[in-house]
This record gives C-alpha cells, sequence and structure tokens, in this order.
C-alpha cells in the first residue's frame, strides 16, 4: 500500500514537470523566424558534402587513390561567390613507400565521385571520357542541393555558375601536394 502511494505520487510529480517544460515550449514561437537563404544554400552543400564524401573512399588503393581522411569546407564571400574546398589526405602508410605521385586527374576524380559518383576518366590511360559534363553536374547540383521552392532556374544557373570548388591532395611528400580548381560545374577543374 506504501509503495503504491509513494508510485502515484511519483507519476504526478512526473506529469507535473512534464507539464511545465510542455507550456514553456509552448511560449516560442517560430513562425515568423527565417533564415538568410544564403545560410540555407551553405547549409544544402554541407549537408550533401557529408553525405556523399564517403564514396570517394571507395575504391580507394585498387582503382583510385586511397584517402586516409578528407576535409571540407564550405563558405560565401563578400561576392557572393560559393567556395567549395575539399582536402584529400592520401594514405602516409601506403603513399609513403609506394611511388604514386597524384595527378590533375586524381583531383577531378575527387569532384565528379561526390557529386556524379563517376570516375569521369579512363581506367588504363587515365584519359577523360565524358561521363561527366556540365549539363550533368548542373542536374545534380539542382536536384540535390538547390531543390529550394524560391529558387527559380535563372537564380540556379546564377548560382552554380558562381560556386568555385578547390581541391588539394596532399601527399605524404610535401613537394608532390597538388591542387586544382575552377567552377563546380567544368567538365574538367585546372
Amino acid at each position: 500500500m506504501i509503495i503504491k502511494i509513494k508510485n502515484f505520487f511519483c507519476i504526478i510529480c512526473f506529469i507535473f514537470i512534464c507539464k511545465i517544460d510542455y507550456s514553456k515550449a509552448q511560449e516560442i514561437n517560430l513562425d515568423n523566424k527565417f533564415i538568410p537563404l544564403k545560410d540555407f544554400i551553405i547549409l544544402k552543400y554541407d549537408l550533401f558534402l557529408k553525405d556523399n564524401l564517403s564514396s570517394v573512399f571507395q575504391g580507394g588503393g585498387m582503382f583510385g587513390i586511397m584517402y586516409q581522411e578528407i576535409k571540407y569546407d564550405v563558405k560565401i564571400n563578400q561576392d557572393n561567390i560559393i567556395e567549395l574546398s575539399i582536402r584529400g589526405i592520401m594514405d602516409k602508410k601506403r603513399y609513403t613507400n609506394k611511388r604514386y605521385y597524384p595527378k590533375l586527374s586524381d583531383c577531378n576524380i575527387i569532384r565528379n565521385k561526390v557529386f556524379v559518383k563517376k570516375y569521369g576518366y579512363s581506367f588504363l590511360k587515365q584519359s577523360l571520357n565524358y561521363s561527366v559534363y556540365e549539363e550533368n553536374l548542373s542536374n545534380i547540383i539542382n536536384d540535390k542541393i538547390l531543390n529550394i521552392s524560391s529558387l527559380d532556374k535563372n537564380l540556379k544557373k546564377l548560382i552554380t555558375e558562381n560556386t568555385i570548388i578547390k581541391i588539394e591532395i596532399i601527399h605524404p611528400k610535401n613537394e608532390k601536394n597538388i591542387s586544382c580548381s575552377g567552377k563546380i560545374i567544368s567538365a574538367e577543374l585546372k
């Protein structure tokens, strides 16, 4: 009987505490609060990169460079140009002994694998095979990142044309580092 009374009071206290927290939550009104479009676009790019950078690790060592870490940053500068920075750090253990040095094609492959999930280069010759092209990249960015209802086609096109990507591949030997940059929708970064 005493245990039942204690349980009853515990339940009443719990309900009272929950009711107070619920009433405080109702006082917060988020209806008229909006985040700026710039911040929302940065968030969308950030989420996309976070979800898709893992595809760079797939096939590493056998069909491409093996990375030990990939870092990225997304920001908008004063001129409203979106800047994406990706740093791929090559596996130190593997490439300290193995004599492989990154090439411009490896730099482009990172962008291609993140956005299109394709290499964009032929397997043996490492020559451009045009499986990744501007329209393809633009469609993926529009469908996956810029799928915001307040953006029309002209604004989406302006945003994609004003998005710059810079990719750095960091080799264990610093003199062998390579970087490339350009518009995100360029078929080949320079």
